[in-house]
């Protein structure tokens, strides 16, 4: 078996399914979105970096964020359930396959660090005002070679089964990461020259102490991979339909007597109790409500400007009521569902009566948290804007979507 050919393949199929979904994701109004986030994102990290205070601690903040973005480092290796019986046996010659996976693993994840650099470079330069720009290049350089360490440590790393290790490996690597970029960023070189040969030195430990006494657990390994795979089905699924998720309802029995408690005992209320279960239930619909709630809280008080307070608010009501659309489809696979005696204009109304409630219940948090940002009167003037863009976006928006997704 040429497994440097089998890599090959694997990639393909990869990049063809990712490739799809995120044609699907990006090919609607979250992509305009997205880029207006971003444009906005920029002009008021801007205008914060002019009253930014020079005590700012930014070298520990970079060291914080970085310092994860270094220490989370998974190896990415595509295998699945069949491969416990196909490569088994070829096992000793996986070498090439793994080393692929681990070249994938760096680019994709040394992107993540260019980026993440990037965004701090404004507030980095504004702060060490004597620091050359050229330098940067040299930190990303050695976050990048110290990110190489990661995964060698994580590789090794992966054939040992006790999860203790695997904590105590992950707290020490993050100790020194994080140290690490605090060096960096204070310009301390032979500092920074020490942690990053302790990371090289966790590798090799992990390399003679278990990576040349263990064999590959497959069934760990193939877990850890398709758990990435349901997280990015996980995404694609909030913009369009995805048959392979697979989706581990939630019980919340507190939450759930909460929401269906006001709620009627008769055939018109059916699916209306069925989509808040499901909301509540499903990890997906219910975590990215509270997270894009709480970014939503976030900019509302980190940006200057009412006027960029409210221009954020009103992006994330936008992306809030889209994100939700889809679970108009949510149990189309599930024949009893279509074996309901009630009215298809039931289950329409039911997905309109939902976002509406997500989107006001969003207006009423965010008009209480406009009280404590700006004053009263730019709280009225939000709940004023929000109720009305929500009424108009749950009318026309909504409906329209819903009708071609019948």
């Amino acid at each position: 078996m040429d497994t440097n050919q089998l890599w090959k393949e694997r990639f393909s199929s990869h990049v063809k399914m990712v490739s799809r979904y995120l044609r699907l994701i990006f090919n609607d109004h979250l992509a305009f979105a997205l880029i207006f986030f971003v444009a906005a994102g920029a002009y008021f990290y801007q205008q914060w970096l002019e009253t930014v205070p020079y005590t700012l601690r930014v070298d520990w903040i970079m060291a914080g964020v970085l310092g994860v973005l270094l220490t989370h480092s998974p190896v990415r290796t595509f295998f699945k359930e069949a491969d416990t019986v196909f490569l088994l046996s070829v096992e000793n010659r996986l070498n090439p396959y793994i080393r692929n996976g681990m070249v994938y693993s760096l680019i994709m994840q040394g992107y993540w660090l260019a980026i993440f650099l990037f965004v701090f470079t404004p507030l980095y330069l504004k702060l060490y005002g004597e620091v050359d720009a050229s330098y940067l290049l040299v930190i990303l350089g050695a976050l990048i070679a110290v990110k190489v360490g990661n995964l060698l440590a994580v590789c090794f790393l992966e054939k040992t089964r006790d999860q203790r290790i695997h904590y105590l490996d992950l707290a020490v690597r993050f100790v020194i990461n994080v140290m690490l970029v605090f060096f960096l960023v204070n310009g301390e070189i032979m500092l920074s020259i020490i942690a990053g040969t302790l990371i090289v030195g966790v590798a090799f430990l992990n390399y003679w102490n278990i990576y040349q006494k263990y064999s590959l657990p497959w069934d760990v390994l193939i877990e850890k991979e398709d758990a990435r795979l349901q997280f990015f089905y996980r995404i694609a699924n909030m913009s369009t339909d995805v048959p392979d998720l697979r989706r581990k309802p939630k019980k919340r029995h507190a939450l759930v007597r909460l929401v269906t408690q006001p709620i009627k005992f008769d055939q018109s209320s059916t699916y209306i109790y069925l989509y808040l279960i499901t909301f509540v239930r499903n990890g997906d619909y219910f975590g990215m409500y509270l997270r894009l709630m709480l970014l939503t809280v976030f900019f509302t008080f980190w940006v200057p400007i009412f006027w960029g307070k409210l221009i954020f608010a009103l992006l994330f009501l936008f992306v809030t009521g889209f994100q939700f659309i889809t679970i108009y489809n949510h149990h189309k696979t599930i024949d009893w569902v279509q074996l309901y005696p009630v009215e298809s204009d039931i289950r329409k109304k039911a997905v309109h009566q939902l976002i509406f409630l997500l989107m006001l219940v969003k207006v009423m948090v965010l008009f209480i948290m406009f009280i404590i940002a700006t004053d009263i009167v730019g709280a009225v003037i939000y709940g004023g804007i929000g109720l009305i863009f929500t009424l108009v976006f749950e009318n026309f928006y909504v409906k329209s979507r819903i009708e071609r997704m019948s």
